[in-house]
């Protein structure tokens, strides 16, 4: 485990963000830890930290299904992202020119770009959004709770986590995820709605990433 997540996780755990923090050492053995929270500032921290290796990651493709159907797919190289979305066919490229951001939308119908780094990080990471959505319920209204697990052993760690975010009336929503040496592996959100549950999946592969950056100079530039 990284000196720096074992130091923030003690600074939090003082400030009662966490509920319970547990960490063993065995001498030439294996090292394992544990963190919980049921505070949505906690259950957030929790998250982040799990994902920061991922997010800071500039090699990797994301494979986003609901159940057995294909959504989307994310190619990170670098500086430049391409989604391809397949429920309506759509592409979308982030990349950068120089010092310009740019963000292409191509679909059948039309084809345009918009400046911008704000624009530009809307369309790299994309996946995010779909893990994200709990960080938006508000705190008074839910019962969040958070679990990671993880153990490391001959420079060589893994962890898990089980995010939970339930309301009474609405429904919830249940996020797990796996990660090797900090970089997520897979990942699985469930929403329950009534009778209604949908379960997103997303498959990490890192390492062989290729983005071929488009021509825009035959396309229109859109400002909002």
């Amino acid at each position: 485990m990284k000196t720096v997540k074992l130091i923030l996780a003690l600074a939090l755990a003082l400030a009662t963000v966490f509920s319970t923090a547990a960490c063993s050492v065995e001498l030439g053995g294996e090292e394992t830890w544990e963190y919980s929270s049921d505070e949505k500032e906690g259950v957030i921290q929790l998250f982040d930290d799990f994902f920061e290796g991922t997010y800071k990651n500039t090699n990797q493709i994301v494979t986003v299904k609901n159940g057995e159907k294909l959504v989307e797919t994310e190619t990170i190289d670098g500086t430049s992202s391409f989604v391809e979305y397949s429920t309506n066919g759509a592409k979308s490229y982030s990349f950068k020119d120089g010092e310009e951001f740019i963000y292409v939308v191509s679909a059948e119908e039309s084809s345009y770009y918009m400046k911008g780094e704000e624009n530009y990080n809307y369309g790299r990471y994309a996946y995010k959004l779909f893990l994200e959505g709990f960080k938006e319920v508000p705190g008074d209204s839910v019962t969040f709770k958070c679990e990671v697990k993880g153990s490391s052993k001959d420079d060589v760690s893994s962890e898990t986590i089980t995010l939970e975010a339930t309301h009474s009336e609405l429904g919830s929503l249940k996020l797990e995820a796996t990660a090797k040496n900090d970089l997520v592996q897979t990942a699985a959100v469930t929403t329950v709605e009534g009778e209604n549950t949908v379960v997103m999946t997303f498959t990490f592969e890192y390492g062989s990433a290729k983005v071929e950056i488009p021509d825009i100079s035959g396309m229109s530039e859109q400002t909002f």
